[in-house]
């Protein structure tokens, strides 16, 4: 089922047929460019379209994803004799909103529901119109579509904040400073949660044992022995940062965080759960 173009208060004039989907180097967003191309009927006079307007959805789960930017011009003319119209839009997506889709396509085609809007002026008559249509983007046209945008440079993967308010506002304020550009400062603050756990589980002599074990006899460590050793080693990255050793890099602050979070996300060797922590994190 296509879109059609005009026939809301007047005649309809056209008809998008088919869609396809293209990526762009973006900054910030993952763009995404779909051209629209309309089959044109059999015009008596010049036809201008204006204020077309498009939005994106998934229809099966429902999922509203983002409106578009026109390419080029924002008024079309279709003159007389004119065979087939192409309708280009830009989409900015945030990594959360191509994520979405990923986990709704699930490895296959993408299924897309289009709404296009606008105005058509014909014969000195103007007349709106809106209608949706339903457009199917293959697998491998949409994978194309991914590497252009750079999506699959990226790995995406959800880490759960943990819900204990004292660690949370340590880990927000790591995260601001990363923002800001304080990479030595937001290494230091992921020590002291690091630090407020261990506190909190009391199990710094067995990250310690866990040290040992892994020099003399690694191979006898079991798994909640190989995380501890492994807290303990993001924990040693972090003492530079708290003693204001050597600069990190914006890259290796976002690391750091991320391994803090992973590790103090876990119950084996983060929070407890049902467990609060006291302390002033001001």
């Amino acid at each position: 089922m296509g879109i059609s173009i005009g026939g809301f208060n007047g005649p309809r004039l056209a008809e998008v047929k088919s869609v396809s989907a293209h990526g762009a180097p973006g900054c910030g967003a993952y763009v995404l460019y779909l051209r629209l191309t309309a089959l044109v009927g059999n015009l008596k006079s010049e036809v201008l379209v204006s204020q077309l307007a498009c939005r994106l959805e998934i229809a099966e789960p429902f999922l509203k994803i983002a409106n578009g930017v026109i390419e080029g011009s924002p008024v079309t003319r279709w003159a007389e004799y004119t065979d087939d119209s192409q309708l280009g839009f830009f989409f900015y997506l945030s990594p959360n909103q191509v994520d979405s889709i990923e986990l709704i396509r699930v490895g296959g085609d993408l299924k897309l529901s289009i709404w296009l809007s606008g105005v058509v002026n014909c014969q000195g008559e103007q007349s709106d119109f809106s209608d949706k249509g339903d457009f199917i983007i293959t697998k491998q046209q949409w994978i194309e579509t991914l590497d252009t945008m750079g999506y699959q440079d990226t790995l995406l993967f959800e880490l759960p904040m943990p819900n204990e308010v004292s660690l949370k506002v340590l880990l927000e304020r790591a995260h601001k400073h990363i923002l800001n550009g304080d990479y030595q400062e937001s290494i230091g603050i992921c020590r002291q949660a690091i630090e407020m756990v261990e506190k909190n589980r009391k199990d710094k002599k067995k990250a310690s044992e866990a040290v040992a074990k892994y020099k003399e006899n690694r191979q006898e460590m079991n798994a909640i022995e190989r995380m501890l050793f492994l807290r303990e080693g993001v924990k040693n990255i972090t003492q530079l940062g708290a003693h204001h050793g050597d600069g990190f890099s914006r890259q290796q602050a976002q690391s750091v965080l991320g391994m803090t979070v992973a590790l103090l996300s876990s119950p084996e060797i983060g929070l407890k759960k049902n467990k609060s922590i006291i302390e002033n994190t001001n």
